[in-house]
């Protein structure tokens, strides 16, 4: 008696584990679909805003508009699905398609920094919650292998994106096209939300447990420190989102085909760094697998502004892509280990807001560096905040229990 009811107790956990990883893979795909949608133009973002008449050192304007909204609106996303469940991503993605497709249409500055906001809005109830999702369906045991796997699946699906938006852009000579894709695939993606996935958490959390994400979550030393990574990191980022593009077509000579395909091997070293962090992390430590990588990132974006040649800037930011690969992977798993679920899409919402703080500020500075002292500037910097950052952790982070 006692045996066979192990024996069931041990297939029904088999059965719900290989259900959630189908579910989980279902969903990955799905949210594929509209990283496939956007990277196809995100990477090219700032040439197209120079294509619309806008100079080098009002183009962080344009990026800020889109992550200081971005920002604004992430807290209260993650809030709501903490209550409704997390299907009120699908409503965004509706709304993300004529967002997409109305690119081709703006003529003006306020027009393009109205849907750039606009924008920024739609991504707050988007990947911030998709993060949450995959937090409520894993354990602590597997949450880094489980996230890297997200991850991977997610970006390997839109590895080709890049490529395929550099190639377009080459051989029609504008940017509509891209748009169009980008129009068109949040709905497919939609669909395939409602047809195929179906549990999208829906009203998985009541109002009975909801908190308010103020000192509580604060108060989590773990996370609070996190929080700092995430705004020194982005905040250095986004010092280069202006410059990466303009510095390599008309600094370093680089076609739109060839800046395509960087993206595309960076995306494909920065998958798989994702998911191989994320597994060791669940071995090794979070501290350990957030840390060490980032010396190579710093090296590898200060050897970037030396540049001389799109051949070494290409190699070097192989490099970048393994240095950056585990930070954010890792520390989303961290997130999930220590914050109860109930606060989780809050909290990837204060994750997301002060990531696109970094982002609201960093393109501004990084374009008025470009502007006024030259592009190789802004990596020199970029590369000063990654050290700094490292510093942080180094003192601030407390080790883990798997080092310990």
């Amino acid at each position: 008696m006692i045996v066979r009811k192990a024996q069931e107790t041990v297939k029904r956990k088999v059965r719900d584990t290989f259900r959630v990883e189908e579910l989980l893979l279902l969903f990955s795909f799905a949210v594929a679909i509209v990283y496939f949608s956007e990277t196809t133009y995100l990477s090219f973002m700032t040439l197209f805003l120079r294509d619309k008449g806008i100079p080098l050192a009002e183009i962080g304007i344009f990026i800020t508009a889109f992550y200081l909204t971005y920002a604004l609106v992430s807290i209260p996303a993650g809030f709501i699905s903490d209550r409704l469940g997390r299907s009120v991503m699908i409503i965004s993605l509706i709304a993300l398609a004529p967002i997409a497709f109305s690119y081709t249409l703006a003529e003006t500055r306020v027009q393009l920094l109205l849907l750039r906001a606009l924008h920024g809005a739609a991504f707050a109830f988007i990947f911030p919650v998709a993060r949450a999702y995959v937090m409520d369906k894993t354990t602590e045991e597997n949450r880094g292998r489980t996230m890297g796997t997200y991850v991977l699946f997610m970006q390997l699906a839109g590895m080709l994106a890049p490529v395929l938006g550099g190639v377009i852009r080459d051989q029609t000579g504008a940017f509509d096209v891209l748009f169009y894709i980008a129009a068109v695939l949040p709905l497919v993606a939609v669909i395939f939300f409602i047809t195929v996935v179906k549990d999208v958490g829906r009203g998985q959390f009541t109002l009975d447990r909801m908190r308010v994400p103020t000192r509580d979550l604060i108060r989590i030393r773990v996370f609070a420190v996190l929080l700092l990574m995430f705004l020194m990191l982005f905040f250095a980022n986004g010092i280069l989102t202006p410059i990466l593009p303009i510095f390599a077509v008309e600094g370093l000579g680089m076609s739109f085909t060839l800046l395509g395909f960087m993206f595309t091997c960076m995306v494909i070293i920065y998958a798989v760094g994702q998911f191989v962090a994320g597994t060791l992390s669940d071995q090794f430590g979070r501290k350990a697998l957030l840390v060490y990588p980032l010396f190579i990132y710093a090296v590898a974006v200060f050897v970037a502004g030396l540049s001389v040649n799109y051949y070494m800037f290409f190699a070097t930011y192989m490099a970048i892509g393994i240095g950056n690969a585990a930070y954010s992977t890792v520390a989303y798993s961290y997130t999930g280990d220590v914050v109860p679920p109930e606060q989780r899409g809050t909290a990837a919402g204060v994750v997301t807001s002060l990531q696109c703080t970094g982002m609201v500020f960093g393109p501004l500075l990084g374009s008025a560096l470009g502007g006024i002292v030259g592009m190789r500037i802004p990596y020199f910097v970029c590369s000063f905040m990654v050290f700094l950052t490292i510093l942080m952790l180094l003192v601030m982070l407390p080790n883990d229990k798997r080092n310990q």
